[in-house]
């Protein structure tokens, strides 16, 4: 009997650009849904913290599940210090142009959005209930941002015989 978390390691490195995708999706929506649900339904009252713990741990667990499947498939790729070839260099630094790319357009959003509201409602006051859930935001997808865009943009393997598109011939099916 093999350990899940083992077998879901040793099938990374092989997955498919779809599996691959979704994983990325699950690490980086779990957690902020866990911020967004609890704000929209526990505070407000309308559910039940005991109801919403149960929720809680599942999305933080899709989260973590993502994390290390990306890593799990990313390996030691995504690091600046990998001994690669050429192609996959120009690939590890095309995830690391992108992911920061990607990373400075949400900062431009959010200090765009933060401007706005200052210019429209008046001053903003961000307290701990904000700054908690961002610094664990910032810990947790700040490193796996260039694995995770290296998941995301890598393109599949192609398979040895999908190069020679098979025939049948009544000689083959005979053999």
């Amino acid at each position: 009997m093999s350990n899940p978390v083992s077998r879901l390691w040793r099938a990374m490195p092989g997955a498919s650009r779809r599996t691959r995708r979704i994983w990325v999706v699950l690490a980086f929506v779990g957690f902020p849904l866990v911020n967004v649900g609890y704000a929209a339904l526990v505070e407000p009252g309308w559910l039940s913290r005991t109801i919403w713990a149960p929720i809680v741990i599942v999305l933080f667990g899709a989260t973590l599940a993502g994390v290390f499947a990306i890593y799990g498939y990313a390996r030691d790729r995504a690091s600046m210090d990998a001994a690669l070839d050429e192609r996959e260099q120009r690939i590890r630094d095309q995830a690391w142009i992108h992911a920061y790319g990607f990373l400075s357009v949400v900062v431009v959003a959010v200090v765009a959005i933060l401007a706005l509201v200052t210019s429209f409602v008046g001053p903003v006051t961000i307290g701990m209930e904000v700054i908690g859930p961002v610094g664990i935001s910032l810990a947790l997808y700040l490193p796996i941002l260039p694995s995770a865009m290296l998941a995301w943009t890598e393109p599949d393997i192609p398979a040895d015989d999908a190069d020679e598109p098979r025939q049948t011939t009544a000689a083959s099916r005979d053999a």
